[in-house]
């Protein structure tokens, strides 16, 4: 019997880890601005995944940290339904931070304490009509949400006075923490061995991006190599990446099923799970490798693919449908509206796009 079990315990790396104490993990999801055209329906649609994943989440007893732009947060706070909604996410557990775009990212949010002259050159499509607000207005929208914020993400390096106001626990792509000569590669962005202290004690995380077939794959491949530390993923809050939010999901439920070693950006920086290294400050990642931000519509056709959660028999690989959305590999329509199937994003969005698929 004993033998038995050695040998189940060398096949199910999974099981194994979730024995032993394994690598802990964080989450966190991008609410971006949406200040360009097109954009007011766009945030409501990402309102509706977002209420989507943190139902997810709290059904697989996992916390989230959600990062929000001025603007999400002036959209959260323009609804008391929507501030209810917030309440109850923090009595869950969830963190609420800030998430910043910078003047010189193709998604600047428009806030911004450069002077006009150093913002026409950092921003080509910078057409001053009123003062730039600057990181006092953000975290006076930000403050409509929550009494402190810790957490947050601020992309772009140009604007130095704004990076130095940045909440002060950091959780973006770009820092390296992994150390000892750990493996490269995609996927390992999300490796924290330790936590980079720079500054005026500020303290930097790194995430991943498991937003298509290959991120996730890889990501997958680097958390299992990490038998302690911390990893972290990232997803933006939108229809489009609700799948691969789904399925990083459920490979979390196959190495920790109760969320037992699931952590809030917060309380990885305090809670003394990791050492501390002093470093630089996280330099700004290439644009070739920018998570893709709320770009122009014009501009989607170069995001990740859609990946939606079906029904599945077979492995939870299996259930989640990669590719060109609402066509399979042979080009006939498949997916989301109208395919009778109530899948999980149709069944947390019951007043959404498909009603009918849910019978209602």
């Amino acid at each position: 019997m004993g033998r038995i079990i050695i040998i189940l315990t060398l096949l199910l790396p999974g099981a194994a880890m979730a024995a032993g104490e394994g690598a802990k993990y964080f989450i966190t999801i991008h609410n971006g601005a949406y200040n360009f055209k097109g954009g007011a329906e766009q945030m409501e649609e990402s309102h509706k995944a977002l209420l989507g994943m943190i139902k997810l989440a709290d059904s697989r007893h996992v916390r989230l940290t959600l990062l929000f732009s001025a603007q999400y947060a002036g959209y959260i706070a323009s609804d008391p339904s929507r501030m209810a909604e917030l309440e109850s996410w923090k009595k869950a557990g969830h963190e609420i931070g800030g998430y910043h775009t910078g003047p010189d990212t193709r998604a600047w949010d428009g806030y911004s304490d450069l002077p006009e002259e150093t913002l026409t050159r950092a921003h080509k499509d910078y057409k001053p009509k009123t003062k730039t607000p600057g990181h006092r207005e953000y975290f006076l929208a930000l403050g409509r949400l929550a009494f402190e914020i810790k957490a947050g993400c601020v992309t772009g390096r140009a604007d130095k006075d704004f990076s130095a106001a940045a909440p002060e626990y950091e959780a973006c792509s770009g820092t390296d923490n992994r150390g000892g000569g750990a493996g490269a590669g995609e996927g390992f962005d999300g490796v924290n061995n330790y936590l980079t202290v720079y500054g005026n004690n500020k303290k930097s995380l790194s995430c991943s991006h498991p937003a298509d077939r290959a991120g996730s794959a890889a990501s997958k491949k680097a958390f299992l190599s990490m038998a302690s530390g911390v990893y972290g993923a990232s997803f933006k809050s939108s229809p489009g990446e609700f799948g691969a939010f789904y399925a990083w999901l459920e490979f979390l439920k196959s190495v920790d099923p109760q969320g037992l070693r699931g952590f809030t950006v917060s309380e990885v920086a305090e809670g003394k799970l990791l050492p501390e290294k002093k470093g630089a400050a996280p330099v700004d990642v290439p644009a070739s490798k920018k998570i893709p931000a709320l770009v122009q519509p014009e501009a989607r056709k170069q995001e990740f693919p859609r990946i939606r959660p079906v029904k599945s028999l077979n492995s939870q690989e299996e259930g989640v449908i990669f590719g060109k959305p609402g066509h399979n590999n042979r080009g006939e329509r498949r997916g989301y509206c109208g395919d009778g199937i109530c899948d999980i994003f149709e069944q947390s969005n019951t007043g959404g796009p498909c009603p009918r698929d849910c019978g209602k």
